[in-house]
């Protein structure tokens, strides 16, 4: 994969302004409330769940000992948490939600480099609607493949998911 390092904007005629009103928010989110991605608590009660999704109902698990089978490692698995917003926002918060230092940085770096292109290309407001209805369609579409290729495996369902 090759990362672009910049772009020309030559005829650009407005400052991205919800470009980085959008940056700031996703850095904001996996700094303060993700705790740079160790508050697995807070993401696994605002990402979204293919099965919460489908039934409209929260649902929240115990924590759980696994074993890491090469090593045979025992760690805690947090579960699912309890959601205090309802089941279907979690499309829109799990959005602003990363994995980890470098699912933030590559998602960053691309919606730096052309979310800026699109914004100037079809205004300030319809490029918010354009990324909530992106990410509210990624989420959907997480749902969907989950439940149809899931064959009957009910624990696959409860797999959370995040980013947009």
């Amino acid at each position: 994969m090759l990362f672009p390092i910049a772009d020309e904007n030559i005829g650009r005629r407005t400052t991205p302004v919800f470009n980085y009103l959008l940056i700031l928010v996703n850095v904001l989110v996996f700094v303060f409330l993700q705790g740079f991605g160790t508050n697995e608590r807070f993401t696994y009660a605002f990402s979204t769940v293919p099965k919460e999704i489908i039934t409209g109902k929260d649902i929240a698990t115990g924590d759980r000992i696994m074993v890491q089978p090469v090593t045979g490692q025992r760690f805690e698995m947090p579960g699912l948490q309890p959601t205090p917003i309802p089941v279907y926002l979690t499309l829109i918060t799990s959005m602003f939600m990363h994995g980890g230092i470098a699912h933030i940085f590559g998602n960053m770096l691309f919606l730096f480099i052309f979310g800026d292109n699109i914004e100037d290309r079809v205004g300030h407001f319809r490029y918010l609607i354009f990324y909530l209805v992106c990410g509210v369609l990624a989420g959907l579409s997480h749902v969907f493949a989950t439940v149809a290729l899931a064959g009957g495996d009910q624990a696959s369902l409860i797999v959370p998911s995040l980013g947009a």
